[in-house]
């Protein structure tokens, strides 16, 4: 069964070094390109995380947010530096007096200085806390799959629902077809006797050319591959593998064929049909787009 590129999922693993908790987002996009959100002291895993993100998501613009809440209390890792603080207010100080500011020093002049408050970095120990991080993100990875593979199903059932209209479309294509040759035969032989109405022609080569004229306007090769690659895309769709960039393959191919076939019949009845069958084949093309 296909997938959808488009999902969310969220995975939370807890262990002696905190809790990890990993969301995943998910949109179509032509190429896997992972944008990660990493706690800095666990940078060196983004390695890891994009290769295990790989074997379950082959295609799509992936976000991956990645947290980590430690067992403790964290209050103690924000604190403020008195030296700096100190500076700080002595400059201000200097800066006050020199220019006879009259205003006086505020606590938000202070904290505007980026140093003064101090945010200790927490030490990780990435190899111990992998085991936990690899759990949250294959339950995260997992939980979006289940959302993208939900909406392969819709879009399933919306491709073979628009394919079945596109077969009607063709099979009445396919009863107008040798109609259309005959008429179009039967026309040009008539023009062309008014035209040689007082003069001697050769009837053979009359003949010949007729049929030359005919084949041009001759759409049968056009509706069989048409048929064939419509056959090609139920089997795309069927094979439950990484099929989205074959569906748009096989999509330029049936817009290709038809468009041959409309211009070749030259005739109204088959121009309305293709008419429909091309805003079909557009809608199945916005719907291939997100198809992994």
């Amino acid at each position: 069964m296909i997938k959808s590129m488009t999902g969310f999922g969220k995975g939370e693993a807890k262990s002696k070094t905190g809790v990890f908790t990993v969301e995943i987002r998910t949109v179509n996009h032509r190429y896997f390109d992972l944008s990660s959100k990493i706690p800095n002291g666990l940078m060196l895993l983004e390695d890891r995380i994009k290769d295990l993100l790989r074997k379950d998501i082959k295609r799509g613009k992936v976000n991956l947010f990645l947290s980590h809440r430690s067992p403790g209390n964290d209050a103690k890792l924000v604190t403020f530096d008195k030296r700096t603080i100190d500076k700080y207010y002595k400059i201000l100080a200097e800066i006050k007096k020199r220019l006879d500011i009259k205003e006086d020093i505020k606590l938000s002049h202070v904290l505007s200085f980026a140093d003064v408050i101090v945010h200790d970095e927490k030490s990780f120990d990435v190899d111990t806390m992998w085991a936990s991080i690899k759990e949250a993100v294959a339950m995260a990875t997992s939980d979006c799959n289940k959302m993208r593979e939900r909406e392969g199903k819709v879009l399933y059932k919306d491709f073979f629902a628009r394919i079945a209209k596109i077969s009607g479309y063709i099979d009445v294509v396919s009863e107008l077809a040798p109609s259309v040759v005959a008429e179009y035969k039967c026309k040009l032989d008539s023009r062309i006797k008014d035209i040689v109405k007082n003069k001697t022609i050769d009837e053979a080569r009359l003949e010949t050319e007729l049929a030359l004229f005919a084949k041009q306007c001759d759409i049968s090769e056009e509706i069989t591959r048409f048929k064939s690659h419509l056959a090609g895309f139920r089997k795309a769709l069927e094979t439950g593998e990484e099929a989205g960039r074959k569906l748009d393959f096989i999509l330029q191919e049936l817009n290709r064929e038809i468009n041959t076939l409309g211009a070749k019949a030259n005739d109204i009845k088959i121009s309305r049909v293709v008419i429909n069958v091309k805003s079909e084949l557009e809608k199945m093309r916005e719907q291939a787009q997100n198809v992994e």
